[in-house]
């Protein structure tokens, strides 16, 4: 059985952080349509409420949407794989954004619904992001892109 994981609380309790740029996220027209899907899809199919979806809700509404070809390979969108560094002890760890059905985070594959795929999503290199654990909140730093799939020419995948 696969978990879904989602930020429920975190939309009315604390934002992204974010202390290099305006507070604005980019997403691409391709991205903001298929999470919507997603989300519309789990609200009708799924025990999962609108507050369970709401900070993935949240950062859509928010976000700038931008035609895949223009997006620039600095920000995190769908399927890239992405570096971030945690500030508290300087580890770094290796994710890629991934739907729901992919996820396996052992594997390093970080659903968007997940807390850290919510925060990641639409921010760019040195952005720092904060997201929800178990005891309180988490403060991580996107330091490289790595593989961003429409700076590979994938515009549809």
């Amino acid at each position: 059985m696969r978990h879904i994981y989602v930020a429920s609380d975190f939309v009315y309790t604390n934002h992204k952080k974010n202390y290099n740029m305006e507070n604005t996220i980019k997403i691409t027209k391709l991205d903001f349509t298929r999470l919507n899907n997603l989300i519309n899809n789990l609200k009708k199919n799924s025990r999962l409420t609108t507050t369970d979806l709401g900070f993935l809700q949240s950062e859509l509404g928010r976000a700038e949407k931008i035609d895949s070809e223009k997006i620039t390979p600095d920000f995190v969108t769908m399927n890239s794989t992405i570096e971030v560094t945690d500030p508290d002890n300087e580890k770094i760890m290796t994710v890629q954004l991934v739907y729901p059905n992919e996820a396996d985070f052992k594997q390093g594959k970080v659903s968007v619904l997940s807390p850290l795929g919510t925060a990641l999503i639409g921010y760019k290199v040195g952005s720092e992001i904060s997201f929800p654990v178990p005891k309180g909140t988490k403060m991580m730093k996107i330091t490289k892109i790595i593989y961003q799939p429409e700076a590979d020419g994938k515009f549809r995948g």
